[in-house]
């Protein structure tokens, strides 16, 4: 085998497969998600407070209709009280993480865009909170 050519080709390999592990999550939850964290990193870094408002509204909407889902890990639960109070608790963080996202809304409206960045360390916080809840080992 041409190892000139090996190394270069498994280099790219390993770079691109985040991007093809992100591409199978076609879930409308994976959609939901990916659109919410899209937005997030773009008002993380905004300084205009129009344009930040209008991305945390859309990581809102993402929310909003990542709460109508269920994770895979909760669907292959047997049906039971574990699976109702596992869902109800998947309800209570992303209704948390809505309202963390309003305040960052807020805050852009009053121009006050040094408070979001440290909205977003909560957010951030959250979001490992909720994946380690709520996303089996092998699909992390």
């Amino acid at each position: 085998m041409n190892y000139q050519l090996f190394l270069p080709c498994l280099a790219a390999y390993l770079m691109m497969s985040p991007a093809f592990a992100a591409e199978t999550d076609k879930s409308p939850l994976g959609k939901q998600m990916e659109a919410m964290n899209s937005a997030f990193k773009a008002f993380r870094s905004e300084t205009d407070p129009a344009k930040g408002a209008a991305k945390a509204r859309e990581a809102q909407a993402a929310a909003l209709q990542s709460a109508l889902e269920v994770p895979a890990m909760l669907k292959s639960m047997p049906d039971g009280s574990d699976k109702a109070k596992a869902l109800a608790e998947y309800h209570r963080m992303l209704g948390k993480l809505y309202v963390t996202l309003c305040e960052v809304e807020v805050a852009f409206l009053d121009g006050k865009v040094d408070e979001v960045a440290k909205i977003v360390g909560s957010i951030k916080e959250m979001k490992k909170a909720g994946h380690d809840r709520f996303i089996e080992e092998e699909e992390k």
